[in-house]
């Protein structure tokens, strides 16, 4: 990973930090991995970051109460904004390219693919990302407090969703094999007892693979 996109990504989180919007999301994806082994998360985990995308969890559609428009923040800060022409969810792009995309609960039977929320983003919605909202944690860096999922919670998510993931299930698959070994077995544990059905079978039918 170059050097250049570990200070893109900073900067974004500041960006959010300083609009007073870094509290309404929550870092998922790959990007996780990195915060873990910079902050001593994970004691003697390495990250090997393969991705240049970032992607945010909102935590809540209509937090803040006020509405505040991040596409025009960014935009005035020198990001290129867009909407994916097939799902209709926002885009923002580094100046060098890097893509930043934010992610929303899907409750209950609901179908709607996106969602408009109150940080003036269009979130694609899925399902399956509860547990990385109710295992989360604080990572305190620079002076500021990025919400990501527990080490466990991101390697279980990770596991349930590794047969939807495409072209991107062998990737991922080596995350996972990367961070067990650094995990917390109760914690781990905990967090597949809590597990839907569908989840457990999903988790159940990766292990077995």
């Amino acid at each position: 990973m170059d050097e250049m996109n570990y200070q893109a990504f900073w900067k974004f989180i500041k960006l959010l930090h300083d609009n007073d919007l870094l509290q309404h999301v929550e870092l998922i994806g790959s990007w996780c991995e990195y915060l873990y082994a910079q902050s001593g998360a994970l004691m003697g985990f390495d990250a090997n970051i393969r991705t240049l995308d970032i992607d945010f969890l909102v935590k809540n559609m209509r937090r803040p109460v006020k509405k505040v428009s991040l596409t025009t923040i960014a935009s005035e800060n020198g990001y290129t904004i867009d909407k994916d022409v097939l799902t209709g969810t926002t885009k923002i792009y580094t100046p060098d390219l890097m893509e930043i995309e934010f992610l929303i609960e899907q409750k209950g039977a609901a179908r709607e693919p996106v969602l408009d929320t109150n940080i003036g983003v269009s979130a694609q919605a899925l399902h399956h990302v509860s547990l990385l909202k109710t295992y989360s944690m604080q990572i305190d860096m620079f002076g500021m407090s990025i919400t990501v999922p527990t080490p466990e919670a991101y390697a279980v998510h990770k596991i349930i969703i590794n047969g939807q993931r495409g072209n991107k299930s062998e990737k991922d698959t080596r995350a996972i094999e990367n961070i067990m070994p650094y995990l917390d077995k109760e914690k781990l544990d905990e967090i597949i007892s809590k597990l839907t059905k569908k989840e457990k079978k999903a988790f159940d039918e990766y292990i077995k693979k």
